[in-house]
């Protein structure tokens, strides 16, 4: 155990094996634990040199969702909401000002699969324009086939967050391929993909969670992170419970050293000190919508907003980055040596320079 962990702290990265070796055979209350954890941590530390990361997220509409997952709130066999809800685009623009001003990462517009994808593009290209920073944004809407990630791009999105799910396909009514299909065809028409471990249940096997690990790494994604199940009222999920704090800090540590320096950044949902200690570096604060919260208004619920998530990672240790995120990874990819996503990053970077 002790020389796969070595193996992860170098960054060189771990095989599915050695990955699924750790989880199994690690247990939380034992020293190894926190050598397994401390090897993240200082993974992290030496590779994004000490920098924390806080981006947003903005969820647009409170509505059901044909697509039913059983860990989402606006699951329409979970919850049948009679009085659906929309952003405003003028809120919706006031909310990304204020968080532009306050330098975030990017900022992510969530919306369910449901919701118009025209409308979406033109919040989209309204938003980018409004930004005075160029903060970058991130799509997160559903499945989108070569010409859908190609309007995402013109229309001022530079990232796109997708996930194939723990039980996909099983507890959601989403195609696994059809998500696969999604991140390269963001791929290729020139978004660069975040993607997470999730939702992670007791429920679900280390086995499996690794299968899944291995494939985002063949999907060459940029960003990752991890993210617990949280129990949504009405769920046939809900009988299994959740994972603990430690169970989470373990899962974050391992998806950490199984990645190595391919990873511009690595985040863990919601926020936990321990994950901070476990090689997460990147927060997400969150305003409007949210699939775990049964509020209209997440950020006066569960979200996190930006001082807190600074707070959070300023107390581990972390200085906020505060410049631009393109040129961080650019520099990134450099120092890494990983130039899988290289030159779309630059051509990122000189665009926002002459624009």
């Amino acid at each position: 155990m002790k020389r796969i962990i070595a193996k992860g702290r170098d960054g060189k990265g771990l095989s599915k094996s050695e990955a699924l070796a750790l989880l199994e055979e690690i247990d939380n209350k034992s020293d190894l634990f926190n050598i397994l954890l401390s090897a993240a941590n200082q993974l992290s530390r030496k590779q994004f040199s000490s920098k924390g990361e806080v981006h947003a997220q903005i969820g647009l509409n409170w509505d059901n969702c044909q697509n039913n997952c059983q860990f989402c709130f606006f699951s329409e066999e979970l919850n049948h909401i009679s009085n659906p809800k929309y952003l405003e685009k003028e809120e919706i623009i006031r909310k990304a000002i204020e968080f532009d001003s306050l330098k975030v990462g990017s900022i992510s517009l969530m919306a369910t699969a449901d919701y118009k994808f025209e409308k979406y593009l033109d919040i989209g290209k309204s938003v980018s324009t409004s930004l005075k920073n160029k903060t970058p944004l991130f799509g997160n809407w559903g499945d989108i086939d070569i010409s859908q990630a190609k309007e995402l791009k013109k229309s001022g999105f530079t990232y796109y967050y997708h996930a194939l799910r723990l039980g996909e396909g099983q507890v959601t009514k989403l195609n696994p391929k059809d998500r696969i299909e999604t991140i390269k065809n963001a791929h290729k028409a020139g978004l660069l993909v975040g993607s997470c471990l999730e939702p992670i249940g007791p429920e679900h096997t280390y086995r499996e969670i690794v299968e899944l690990l291995e494939i985002m790494k063949e999907l060459k994604i940029s960003w990752m992170a991890t993210m617990k199940r949280v129990n949504v009222e009405g769920s046939p999920l809900s009988k299994y419970g959740e994972i603990t704090d430690e169970e989470f800090a373990k899962i974050t540590a391992v998806t950490r050293l199984f990645y190595g320096k391919t990873l511009f950044t690595m985040a863990a949902h919601e926020p936990k000190d321990i994950c901070l200690r476990s090689g997460a570096n990147f927060l997400v604060a969150e305003s409007g919508t949210n699939p775990r919260d049964k509020e209209m208004e997440t950020s006066s619920n569960r979200g996190f907003d930006v001082e807190r998530c600074k707070k959070l990672l300023a107390n581990q240790g972390y200085k906020i980055h505060k410049g631009n995120i393109d040129s961080r990874y650019l520099m990134m990819s450099i120092k890494n040596k990983n130039f899988i996503h290289f030159r779309q990053l630059l051509k990122n970077n000189i665009s926002k320079i002459i624009s």
